[in-house]
């Protein structure tokens, strides 16, 4: 089953529970609050190395953070978000 990455992370904003910003979503890697992490491909490397210390899921998003905030419904850009609750979405499935 082929999952369209962008319609399931708009479903995990809208029906779920997220986490945007790098600082924020490395704290919840952290201490285990996230279930994943959606990572932007033009995301910090020291951002990045701090989450993949953990043992939480990692979802490289294969655009930019320019990219990631559109395709979650934000009018900004998203280098990462940890993501809480998947509401009524199929989003881990891709891990």
């Amino acid at each position: 089953m082929d999952i369209n990455v962008d319609k399931a992370l708009l479903k995990v904003i809208r029906t779920g529970e997220v986490i945007i910003g790098a600082n924020r979503s490395i704290d919840a890697a952290v201490k285990g609050d996230a279930k994943m992490v959606v990572i932007a491909s033009n995301c910090l490397e020291s951002v990045k190395e701090q989450i993949g210390s953990t043992d939480v899921p990692i979802f490289n998003y294969p655009g930019t953070s320019v990219e990631l905030g559109p395709a979650c419904g934000k009018p900004f850009t998203i280098a990462t978000m940890a993501i809480i609750d998947v509401g009524e979405s199929n989003l881990l499935n891709i891990v």
